[in-house]
């Protein structure tokens, strides 16, 4: 296959069942950049924290973090486009995550403010979330666990809102009902979430921006992905590629069926479609 840009998800397609990049597949990607392939992270993470993931691989790929909403050139900028919410969108859709009483998320340049954030701890899967700082490089993070903080801080220009449940939660209709009106751009990278963007934010939204901004056609983009949320990219790219693990929607979606994230996948099908 003739492809010249290639988008890759994170969780549960390029990353191992162990949250780190299986061998394969960081040979696979040198490999790629090796032959003047373009490489891109397209996640629902920060960029803070998908840049730190992107300098281990050694290829300086660009990075498109949440959702679609911003992207940057490489590892160390510059931000290429960003989608950032305004006043009265924010206004509403805070409203309706606070009043859901679901434990939610705001993401803005830099930090990650938790609401109701008491809620985290009914899901021993949000161990990880709690207030700290970090550092990637020149960049500093930071998770805020802090009410006026959010009011203050967190609904300036937002990218997105993330609420967290169960799966399938039937709180999450409620927020459904009160954005509805707005047109937000909605996905879910896993069953217990709900990720609220600007309308038109998604990741092949920002895929088509990176392509068109690089000259490349769409014939000739390849995405790989495993969830809901991964949809609009493998709708954009030419060869859309879904992990065996994948939601069956994004399986029936996609052209390719790559083998499962835990056997480094997305590594053996580039050495055999792409590289062989």
């Amino acid at each position: 296959m003739d492809i010249r840009l290639i988008a890759f998800d994170m969780d549960d397609t390029l990353l191992g069942a162990n949250g780190e990049f299986p061998e394969i597949n960081v040979r696979a990607l040198r490999a790629c950049a090796a032959r003047g392939i373009r490489l891109a992270l397209n996640s629902g993470r920060s960029f803070e924290t998908l840049r730190d993931f992107a300098c281990t691989l050694g290829v300086e790929p660009f990075i498109i973090s949440v959702n679609g909403a911003r992207v940057d050139e490489g590892p160390n900028g510059p931000t290429l486009m960003e989608r950032i919410y305004d006043d009265e969108h924010t206004r509403v859709v805070y409203e309706a995550m606070r009043a859901s009483g679901l434990y939610y998320t705001v993401y803005t340049r830099g930090h990650t403010f938790m609401g109701n954030s008491a809620q985290r701890f009914l899901y021993s899967r949000f161990g990880h979330h709690y207030a700290h700082t970090s550092r990637s490089g020149p960049y500093v993070y930071e998770m805020v666990d802090d009410e006026q903080r959010l009011r203050a801080e967190g609904l300036v220009h937002p990218y997105k809102f993330v609420a967290l449940g169960t799966a399938h939660d039937a709180r999450f209709q409620g927020i459904l009902d009160a954005v509805s009106p707005l047109n937000m751009s909605v996905s879910s990278s896993r069953a217990d979430n709900l990720e609220v963007m600007m309308p038109g934010v998604d990741k092949g939204s920002a895929l088509a921006f990176l392509a068109e901004r690089l000259g490349i056609p769409r014939e000739q983009v390849m995405a790989f992905g495993d969830n809901t949320n991964d949809l609009p990219m493998l709708a954009y790219a030419g060869a859309s590629v879904a992990m065996e693990n994948g939601e069956e929607s994004v399986c029936r979606a996609a052209r390719f069926i790559a083998p499962h994230h835990a056997e480094g996948g997305v590594g053996k099908f580039l050495f055999e479609k792409v590289l062989s």
